[in-house]
């Protein structure tokens, strides 16, 4: 319980819950401090890859903490706690420093690489900011400042949006360094950045990226920011690409850059040009990035591609015991990525009405064979619902028959 001390008229409330907490950040800020005395805080580095020609132009550092005993500390865990402080300040120049020496180690091995930087509002707008940046990279002559670019949050600029933009633009023309608007599309006033804010590039939210897949809503919002982008001359990277589907739908909707584990997790700066020697190039991407199609064969593909998505989703979920069935995709016809897409050229009047009118035939039978599959599977005929797979595959190639004929 709150107990009350009293000097002179002062009065004040004294909760050891909250003391507790205050105690032990200041304990965990002090060792995370300790940590960036001792070295133990390190930068891994993300590759970013042109889809097109699979050629890796970038990366981004990424801050890890080993610990001597408990090993390696992933950033959630211990970022957090700096947030708001003077130390946040502190090891972001650290970050940058370390960025930029790495960018010249690379340099003296022939790797020439965009390197990007995390920035937070704190740090971006602390006394000084530029001018030790401008240090920083005054200790490196070899490094082409055009080749450094700050990450900057989009939700950093609502505090003060005159002032990042003031910055923003020092640092430009100042230092020469790129600036990108990461995890665009989370904050509130997306469109007032872009017109304010003289970015280079915009990142998407992995959040976007994650399930555009299956979500149509999803699509939708990434397809209006390439959009938005493309009109504005900003450079677009997609943070998040988990697979090769991931990759070819960002190429057909006009995004060329990308990141994620399916070309790379995290890795050690030790084991960068090892990684860098033996990437071999995706096949798919390049094939579709490249390969000259009209308006019509590039919506009748990218159908194509959800399709299959939702087919392969539900598949694996139905050969899953219960227990380790993912989610299953969206089951009704007019609410799937394929529903939307056939509501949306209804309107758009590039395909023939009586070819969408079969496809969408196709595409409700496969729905409602799926459903009675599903209904099977939840009251436990999982064998029964398995044999019924057959029947939604031969559905899917019916599907795929009547999107041939909207050629």
């Amino acid at each position: 319980m709150p107990t009350k001390q009293s000097w002179r008229n002062h009065y004040q409330l004294f909760n050891t819950v909250e003391n507790q907490e205050l105690m032990t950040k200041h304990h965990h800020l002090s060792e995370i401090e300790q940590a960036l005395i001792n070295n133990e805080l390190t930068l891994y580095y993300q590759p970013k890859v042109n889809m097109l020609t699979e050629e890796v132009f970038g990366a981004e550092a990424l801050i890890r903490w080993i610990h001597p005993t408990k090993g390696l500390i992933p950033p959630v865990e211990f970022l957090p706690t700096i947030d708001g402080t003077e130390l946040e300040i502190k090891i972001g120049d650290w970050v940058a420093n370390q960025a930029i020496k790495q960018m010249d180690s690379w340099l003296k091995q022939g790797i020439k690489l965009e390197v990007s930087i995390n920035i937070s509002s704190l740090h971006l707008q602390s006394k000084n900011f530029i001018e030790r940046l401008g240090l920083s990279l005054a200790k490196y002559p070899n490094v082409n400042s055009e080749y450094l670019q700050l990450e900057i949050l989009e939700s950093s600029a609502l505090g003060d949006l005159q002032m990042v933009s003031q910055i923003i633009k020092t640092c430009q023309q100042v230092l020469g360094v790129n600036i990108a608007l990461d995890d665009f599309g989370t904050g509130y006033s997306s469109l007032t950045h872009l017109r304010s804010l003289s970015a280079n590039t915009i990142k998407i939210d992995q959040s976007f990226i994650r399930d555009m897949l299956d979500d149509p809503n999803d699509f939708t919002i990434l397809d209006g920011i390439i959009g938005l982008a493309d009109s504005f001359g900003l450079k677009v990277i997609a943070e998040g690409v988990e697979s090769t589907e991931h990759g070819l739908m960002l190429l057909m909707t006009g995004c060329h850059y990308a990141q994620g584990y399916s070309i790379s997790k995290p890795i050690p700066a030790s084991e960068f040009s090892l990684w860098l020697s033996h990437y071999q190039a995706n096949k798919s991407r390049i094939t579709c990035g490249n390969k000259k199609r009209t308006r019509k064969e590039n919506k009748i593909k990218l159908f194509r591609l959800i399709a299959n998505q939702w087919k392969k989703q539900f598949s694996e979920n139905l050969l899953s015991a219960p227990e380790k069935a993912k989610y299953w995709p969206l089951m009704r016809s007019s609410q799937c990525h394929c529903g939307y897409w056939i509501k949306r050229e209804m309107q758009d009047e590039l395909f023939a009405k009586d070819n969408l009118l079969k496809l969408s035939k196709e595409h409700d039978i496969c729905h409602d064979v799926a459903l009675a599959l599903l209904k099977r599977y939840s009251a436990g005929e999982i064998e029964l619902a398995r044999e019924g797979l057959p029947q939604l595959l031969f559905a899917f190639d019916e599907l795929d028959a009547a999107l041939e004929l909207c050629l």
